[in-house]
């Protein structure tokens, strides 16, 4: 079975690497393509860069997202691919599902307080539009208190001056 698994620097998105170990020590066998998509450059800053400069800075922050990975998927004997793409992450990463005809696509995702669901759509919700390909998603982490109450009553905060000053 063929698995994408899309990753940033952070740690919840290694969730589907424990994973995958897991079943391996199961006796299942897997090929996880381990995806890292960076942005591109906004034009006012790509016109004062060289394109080798830009490409090699890239190189470099794909390599330490993914590095994490690579050495856990190395140590469970997990057969792996690393990939990295260039553009928004939703939409590389189904474009990569699709060209790569990955039987599904893993998302390691970290736990958001529920005010949070609304302002940022995820890229897992992003993905699974774009997609028929299942995808899994694995959350990973608490919101802290800060997130939980301090930003939320800042919110309150906010909308209430707005009111006052109209």
């Amino acid at each position: 079975m063929k698995i994408l698994v899309p990753v940033d620097a952070s740690q919840a998105a290694l969730a589907p690497i424990d994973r995958l170990a897991a079943l391996q020590r199961r006796g299942a066998r897997h090929e996880a393509l381990v995806l890292n998509v960076q942005p591109r450059f906004h034009r006012h800053i790509s016109q004062f860069t060289r394109r080798k400069d830009r490409d090699a800075l890239r190189g470099e922050r794909s390599r330490d997202a993914m590095a994490q990975a690579i050495e856990r998927l190395s140590d469970a004997g997990v057969a792996f691919r690393a990939v990295t793409e260039i553009g928004r992450p939703a939409e590389r990463i189904a474009a990569v599902a699709e060209r790569e005809g990955v039987d599904e696509v893993m998302l390691g995702v970290g736990r958001h307080p529920a005010w949070l669901r609304w302002v940022n759509p995820s890229i897992a919700q992003e993905v699974m539009q774009l997609t028929d390909i299942p995808v899994t998603v694995l959350a990973r982490g608490r919101a802290g208190a800060f997130e939980r109450f301090a930003v939320p009553a800042g919110l309150v905060g906010l909308a209430a001056l707005l009111y006052a000053a109209e």
